[in-house]
């Protein structure tokens, strides 16, 4: 008889999975010289869906309401995070009408992108 054989109790389907090894962390990023910004425009009715949405994205971004009438925000986010950004904005998109602009604001013969 086989001195390796298990107790009939444990079973493999009964073990708990390994473990996966740490990744290992990518090299720092140098911290920016200053924060990213960009001027968003809801509906005024909209702002607090839009500070919602925001908010499931854990942290990637906060607002501050520059003009509560024309419901007009502006965005602020580490530059190291814009790509993040940009995709939370179009799937935010996909709920409500928003409109986004470069910070500081473009001159008014430029136009306006549209998500």
């Amino acid at each position: 008889m086989s001195n390796t054989t298990q107790h009939p109790s444990v079973h493999p389907a009964h073990c708990p999975p390994k473990k996966r090894k740490a990744r290992k962390p990518g090299p720092a990023l140098p911290p920016p010289a200053r924060s990213a910004a960009l001027l968003v425009q809801v509906m005024p009715a909209q702002v607090g869906m839009f500070r919602f949405l925001l908010e499931a994205y854990d942290n990637l971004a906060y607002f501050t309401v520059l003009d509560p009438s024309l419901a007009l925000l502006k965005l602020v986010f580490s530059p190291h995070r814009a790509r993040a950004v940009n995709y939370a904005l179009e799937e935010i998109a996909a709920s409500m009408v928003i409109q986004v602009q470069p910070w500081p604001c473009p001159a008014p013969e430029q136009a306006t992108e549209s998500i």
